[in-house]
């Protein structure tokens, strides 16, 4: 599936006093109203067992990424698209039980793939763990979701944002790559965005999808399953 994103949006300075004195000071003009390109048109391809990585710098445009392809892929039928922030709000129950039709294999697959298989936390209620945890259940929680869809001819997309940002910098990349050898496994797509460029490796992104602070963004194509 062709995803093309393209995001503008209008910008004007109020000239107030401050303002003003602020831009003479430093030898600026003070635009009434322009329109700043805050994502240029960009076109990638989502595809069964691809991985997408969203990077850059806090405050560049890498939710609106997110959010620009969450709209396109839930207006197409064909596409079953789950986001971190929609996901619904799972009972307060041990993990070994918060998927109730599920065989417990299956949990306790997902929960080491989502790096929570210490026996002492498997056996905790979400309201119990950790920011961090709880980030990675809600990654069992997609990847169970994503995998109970029982129409095989939908591409399966999991958004990811602020991927592993709460975890330590060695755990997130254990992390990342159990997510990588998840993706090729299931055949799921998979878009994460964090500003950690240190995952580009563990994660080996068939897309690269870098956003600059402002108006600028490189895409590059890492290598076609």
């Amino acid at each position: 599936m062709q995803i093309t994103l393209s995001h503008s949006v209008p910008s004007a300075v109020e000239p107030t006093p401050h303002v003003l004195e602020v831009a003479t000071m430093f030898g600026l003009g003070v635009d009434q109203e322009r329109t700043i390109q805050l994502i240029p048109k960009t076109t990638f391809n989502l595809a069964p067992g691809r991985l997408i990585f969203v990077t850059g710098a806090s405050g560049s445009g890498k939710s609106t990424v997110l959010r620009l392809i969450h709209q396109q892929l839930e207006a197409d039928p064909d596409t079953h698209v789950l986001g971190f922030d929609s996901l619904p709000k799972l009972q307060d129950r041990p993990l070994v039980d918060v998927f109730p039709n599920r065989p417990l294999s299956q949990t306790l697959k997902l929960l080491s793939i989502a790096g929570l298989n210490d026996a002492f936390v498997m056996l905790r209620k979400p309201s119990q763990l950790s920011d961090g945890q709880r980030y990675r259940l809600r990654l069992a929680q997609a990847m169970t979701m994503v995998q109970a869809d029982v129409m095989p001819s939908k591409l399966k997309v999991v958004l990811a944002d602020e991927f592993c940002s709460t975890l330590d910098r060695v755990t997130a990349k254990v992390l990342a790559r159990n997510i990588r050898k998840w993706v090729s496994r299931s055949g799921v797509c998979f878009v994460a965005a964090t500003t950690h460029d240190d995952l580009l490796e563990p994660l080996a992104p068939n897309t690269l999808i870098e956003k600059h602070l402002g108006e600028t963004l490189d895409l590059v194509e890492k290598h076609t399953p």
